[in-house]
């Protein structure tokens, strides 16, 4: 146990210098390219980043009939099958990785993804991602969730008003 406070709270490694170490849950935001949050989860602890993406493709293709045409994500992150995946690797890269990081549509989904990690900080600062008002992982799943809703409603006002 590392929080009193939280019982369910674990130690997640970040790799960050000034905070190589956080306590409390990994949580996951999938986008749209109007901003509007798609899918989210809260997990305890730090689960791999790709199974991760491959349920949140599963849930969107329930929720809405179709696969993702693109896909834009960390490296942590693993090709799923996805039409358009831009996901840069890890380490050195071959010649033929190189050359297809350099195209322009790779280009271009990885600068949509550096604009995501907006959407997260967005998310913390004010929709209460930083840190929750509920104890535990449903009480965390439920602030978190309520945050991406009200986020939403805000998002899609705005992207309705400015519709001619």
């Amino acid at each position: 146990m590392v929080s009193l406070h939280d019982p369910h709270a674990r130690p997640i490694a970040k790799g960050r210098t000034d905070r190589p170490i956080e306590f409390g849950y990994k949580g996951q935001v999938v986008d749209n390219e109007d901003g509007i949050v798609l899918d989210h989860t809260v997990e305890e602890g730090n689960p791999a980043d790709a199974n991760q993406l491959a349920h949140a493709i599963h849930r969107i293709q329930q929720r809405t009939g179709k696969v993702p045409r693109a896909v834009a994500a960390d490296h942590g992150y693993g090709e799923l099958g996805v039409k358009t995946v831009a996901i840069p690797r890890k380490g050195t890269t071959s010649a033929d990785r190189r050359q297809h990081e350099q195209r322009p549509a790779f280009r271009k989904f990885v600068k949509w993804r550096t604009g995501c990690e907006g959407r997260i900080s967005h998310l913390k600062h004010h929709y209460g991602w930083a840190r929750t008002g509920l104890d535990g992982l449903t009480g965390s799943r439920i602030w978190c969730g309520h945050g991406v809703f009200a986020h939403n409603l805000v998002k899609i006002t705005t992207l309705a008003a400015a519709q001619p």
